[in-house]
């Protein structure tokens, strides 16, 4: 039986939640943060992170072949946490929540994926090698963005 994995991505930044939040809001968080990726064709930008909004790419799985992506957001709570799942795409499961917590004068943002790759052993390790080059990039661009300081606190598969 094959089960789901978790990455989790988690940075601390030298600002405020409802800054960090904002960015991932804006439009400018969609399209630095999307564009990150090298080879995505969006189609569709979500209006919002509103439940129900709705964001589908074409995202490529191995070098010239594409297949279309379709996530749907799931959970809102401003400055607290919002969630996708993919509809449609690669992969068998995937959930990610985007988690905010203040901390001092600093905030914490938590990208977990709960995963369900489709050859489960051996691609659950690509899949992760993967997703901590991009999530790593991806808390850059926010940093960079925001012209904040972070610090990457952890970024890998979970055990729990």
């Amino acid at each position: 039986m094959d089960s789901i994995s978790t990455f989790v991505c988690k940075s601390r930044f030298s600002t405020s939640v409802e800054n960090l939040f904002q960015f991932h809001e804006s439009s400018l968080g969609f399209d630095s943060l999307v564009g990150s990726v090298p080879g995505i064709e969006v189609l569709k930008k979500p209006k919002s992170l509103a439940v129900n909004e709705m964001a589908i790419m074409k995202i490529p799985i191995v070098p010239l072949v594409k297949v279309k992506w379709i996530a749907k957001h799931t959970l809102y709570e401003k400055n607290r946490i919002f969630q996708d799942i993919q509809v449609q795409g690669p992969f068998k499961v995937f959930i990610h929540s985007h988690k905010f917590q203040s901390e001092a004068e600093n905030s914490i943002l938590e990208d977990k994926i709960e995963f369900k790759a489709a050859f489960p052993f051996i691609s659950k390790f690509i899949v992760a090698f993967l997703l901590r080059q991009q999530f790593k990039n991806r808390h850059k661009i926010t940093a960079q963005a925001l012209g904040v300081e972070f610090q990457t606190l952890a970024c890998g598969l979970s055990k729990t």
